[in-house]
């Protein structure tokens, strides 16, 4: 890898509609990401995977018009942040029911996840996720 890219990083970003048909190529985008910046399948697919979970929670939940992706790639460590321009809906689920287990489904997958929640008042949620090599 060249030594300033490693440094100081590459930067992807995409927007999509807030739909369930996008779902596809947001995942698609990642991954395409991921390959462009040689990341290996097996962490690809994780990032894929938590990425989806974070997208498909803000096409389902946010109420929001728009998805925007960004991907960072610098110092061994791919960053995947997903924003919207909704208000983040927590949600429980009862044992035994389907659903409600995004989140968790990230945090299993990645070495960093966070989420700052937008409001009603104050619009807009951020999930950072982010997964290193040598994890």
């Amino acid at each position: 890898m060249n030594l300033l890219r490693r440094w100081f990083g590459t930067r992807r970003a995409a927007s999509f509609p807030a739909t369930l048909p996008a779902l596809a190529d947001m995942r698609a985008a990642v991954r395409g990401f991921a390959a462009k910046d040689g990341v290996p399948t097996d962490t690809a697919d994780e990032l894929v995977l938590a990425a989806s979970e974070a997208c498909s929670n803000a096409v389902l939940h946010s109420g929001t018009d728009a998805v925007r992706i960004t991907w960072t790639l610098r110092r061994d460590c791919a960053r995947v942040r997903v924003d919207d321009d909704g208000h983040f809906r927590r949600v429980v689920v009862a044992p035994g029911e389907t659903g409600g287990r995004g989140i968790l489904i990230m945090m299993a997958v990645m070495d960093e996840v966070s989420i700052t929640e937008g409001t009603e008042r104050h619009p807009g949620t951020t999930v950072r996720l982010v997964r290193c090599r040598g994890r």
